[in-house]
């Protein structure tokens, strides 16, 4: 069963505590890769933790599966990492 982090994370701008869900962090995060589209996941955490004034690690904690499954394909694209084996099946239409 998925459990739902929370982080503390201070926004120095109005100095108020505000707590984020992984779930609003994503929600966030989409919303930064629509307005500055075309923008990386990996690009948008960064413009947010800009932003924010937040920890990178801090951010770190507030990524989903589906985040991290998204950043690794953006990642295997850019040749970043190296990709996965995948096995040659072929599809009978």
């Amino acid at each position: 069963m998925a459990t739902t982090k929370t982080v503390e994370l201070h926004q120095y701008d109005s100095m108020n505590l505000k707590i984020l869900t992984q779930k609003e962090f994503e929600s966030e995060i989409k919303k930064i890769q629509f307005d500055k589209h075309p923008i990386t996941m990996i690009d948008a955490i960064l413009e947010y933790c800009t932003i924010k004034n937040v920890e990178v690690e801090t951010a770190a904690s507030l990524i989903t599966p589906r985040m991290k499954s998204a950043i690794e394909g953006e990642a295997m694209k850019l040749k970043m990492i190296a990709q996965k084996a995948r096995l040659p099946i072929e599809v009978d239409d």
